[in-house]
């Protein structure tokens, strides 16, 4: 397979081209915010308070997500981002750790940003900021009650992470975590147990 940007052939079992570094996955192609633009929505964008505008990403036939025309970044009311991944991603068959290290490793634009808390485009209250998965390198800004923020070509690195096994690796961090924390809570009765003498 050669490179959609530069026709360089592609690495094996990678998408992403050495020389020009254009990720040819067809998948990424298909999140374009330049597939078809409906009217404005009614909704800011929290970063640059311009007009979102509702763009189909063409999945399940017609799929609308509001998108900023300025920086990029797109609003996932609730729900919305999990089906959208569900729907552009494939379960990996094994964590690739290397892969995933490269990602969150990676720079783009938005981690050098000044952190700053956005407003839900829906109920203009402050977000949350959180990291979406172990080793994404993607925080995301969510309302609890409307849906999440993602700045632009963060949702072409949830992509990444999820083909690449990022939700296996997560849910072996959780489950790591909550052995620790079952030890230490462990740990703690036998010390309360003995007292502060023995």
């Amino acid at each position: 397979m050669k490179c959609s940007n530069c026709l360089a052939r592609l690495p094996a079992n990678s998408f992403k081209c050495v020389a020009c570094g254009t990720n040819n996955d067809p998948k990424v192609r298909e999140v374009d915010p330049s597939l078809g633009k409906a009217p404005a929505t009614g909704r800011s964008c929290p970063r640059c308070n311009v007009a979102l505008r509702s763009v189909d990403i063409g999945i399940d036939g017609t799929f609308y997500v509001e998108h900023c025309d300025q920086c990029g970044g797109a609003y996932f009311d609730s729900g919305e981002l999990e089906h959208v991944l569900e729907v552009l991603t494939q379960k990996a068959e094994e964590v690739d750790r290397n892969q995933l290290n490269e990602l969150a490793a990676g720079d783009y634009p938005q981690q050098s940003a000044q952190v700053r808390y956005l407003k839900c485009p829906v109920c203009q209250q402050l977000m949350n900021r959180k990291v979406f998965g172990a080793r994404s390198g993607v925080v995301i800004d969510t309302c609890r009650e409307h849906g999440t923020w993602l700045d632009g070509g963060e949702l072409v690195r949830l992509i990444q992470w999820t083909n690449a096994g990022g939700p296996q690796l997560d849910a072996e961090k959780k489950d790591q975590e909550a052995k620790d924390a079952k030890r230490r809570r462990f740990r703690n009765t036998l010390m309360n147990q003995r007292g502060p003498d023995a």
